[in-house]
């Protein structure tokens, strides 16, 4: 369902919204869309992506100082990290002081873990707390702050069918945070206007009755590789963008599943091909290939390859892990030769891999990669949302600049009365 940005809608409070993670961890993915996500919606969020690296962490506590809403993301590998246990430290403080409000996001790891310092994220505090043994004040604070800051009612990726589900959770709940700690400010002050907070779930539960359309934008990707992450983001942030988007959900098995996917590559405009190292082990997406490039042929589809962590060359020269998987899957259709033929024909076509295409290797990350794709099938898809806007303003210019002409050439035809 395409489902456009909703949360530019209403600009929330402005206080500054500090964000505590693991960075080798979470910069290049998860952070990347959450940020975009807060920023789209108008929220004053900072993370230490702005500081200089090198500099005192004071910086970074002075501007937890400074904010009135924090957010810890506890993952894995957050206990490896002496600058985030630092950090969590000092927004326990501010919460004491009642001057921090800590919203917990237990990503990918199990609340009672965090609590409890079990499991992967208890044995790096463990080794943290080797090597921090000469300073025994430093480590009982960290204890009480992960004690403490887990105690509160956060979310979880388990309580989400997504990460992109997740990062809609986290700005929705941030804005009601913010709304309550303006009220609670004014009335602190006793200011006697009081804005009431705006709850966002009659219009999200508006949006989910609405009808889907015709699916303009197709993706085919190995989903046992890249539907948990990659994927997810991928369609989250083309429909975030008003774009119809339809991909494999691999839930229905059988012929009319089959027959129901090559539909709706017939009925798209733009397909995406993300091949990726274990793309041409599954079927589905080889078979999904051959449609493809058939349409492209007859002019009906235009296809976007994108490299994900495999080159163009190995693709089309079947080589390096993406061949080894071809040829695996080649044995173990070796009764079907002429769709193994098929196959190889598509990954060789001009009209697929043969296209200039878009690349994970070309850029900083994935959040970058996604936002090259989210530009390129704006720019090709012949109805969306920009192109209408754009559209309708060159219509508007021209017929102002011919109003002008008109009244233009009416003025030279006043015949002037001459005193």
């Amino acid at each position: 369902m395409a489902v456009p940005s909703i949360y530019s809608e209403e600009i929330p409070p402005q206080h500054q919204v500090f964000i505590n993670f693991r960075g080798e961890e979470l910069r290049k993915s998860f952070l990347g869309f959450l940020l975009k996500a807060m920023r789209d919606a108008k929220i004053n969020v900072f993370t230490d992506e702005i500081e200089v690296r090198g500099r005192d962490i004071q910086n970074l506590l002075s501007r937890i100082e400074e904010s009135r809403v924090a957010i810890a993301i506890l993952s894995k590998r957050y206990t490896e990290s002496s600058w985030c246990l630092d950090e969590l430290v000092k927004m326990k403080e501010r919460i004491d002081q009642d001057e921090l409000v800590v919203i917990p996001i237990f990503y990918r790891l199990d609340a009672t873990n965090c609590k409890r310092l079990e499991g992967p994220f208890g044995d790096n505090f463990r080794n943290l707390e080797r090597d921090y043994r000469s300073e025994p004040e430093r480590i009982k604070k960290w204890k009480e702050a992960l004690i403490s800051i887990p105690q509160k009612i956060g979310l979880t990726s388990a309580g989400h069918r997504d990460e992109s589900e997740l990062v809609d959770s986290i700005v929705k709940e941030v804005k009601k945070v913010l709304i309550d700690v303006s009220r609670k400010d004014r009335n602190n002050s006793q200011n006697s206007t009081n804005i009431k907070g705006q709850s966002f779930e009659p219009l999200m539960a508006e949006l989910d009755r609405l009808p889907t359309r015709r699916p303009q934008v197709f993706v085919n990707f190995c989903n046992d590789e890249l539907g948990d992450n990659f994927i997810k983001h991928l369609v989250w942030a083309l429909r975030d963008s008003g774009i119809n988007v339809f991909k494999d959900s691999f839930k229905l098995i059988g012929s009319g599943q089959k027959q129901e996917v090559f539909m709706s590559i017939e009925n798209s405009n733009i397909a995406l091909a993300i091949f990726s190292k274990r793309y041409s082990e599954s079927y589905r997406c080889l078979n999904e290939l051959v449609k493809m490039e058939e349409l492209a042929k007859e002019g009906k589809l235009v296809v976007i390859p994108v490299f994900y962590s495999v080159k163009t060359n190995e693709v089309r020269r079947l080589e390096g892990e993406f061949g080894i998987h071809f040829r695996n899957t080649k044995e173990r259709f070796a009764m079907e030769p002429m769709m193994v033929e098929s196959w190889e024909k598509s990954l060789k076509s001009s009209t697929v891999t043969g296209r200039i295409g878009l690349s994970l290797e070309a850029h900083m990350n994935e959040f970058a990669l996604v936002g090259a794709i989210v530009k390129e099938v704006t720019r090709l898809l012949p109805n969306s949302p920009k192109k209408k806007k754009k559209k309708k303003i060159r219509y508007w210019r021209s017929f102002l600049e011919g109003f002008d002409c008109y009244i233009y050439l009416c003025c030279l035809h006043i015949p002037y009365a001459y005193a």
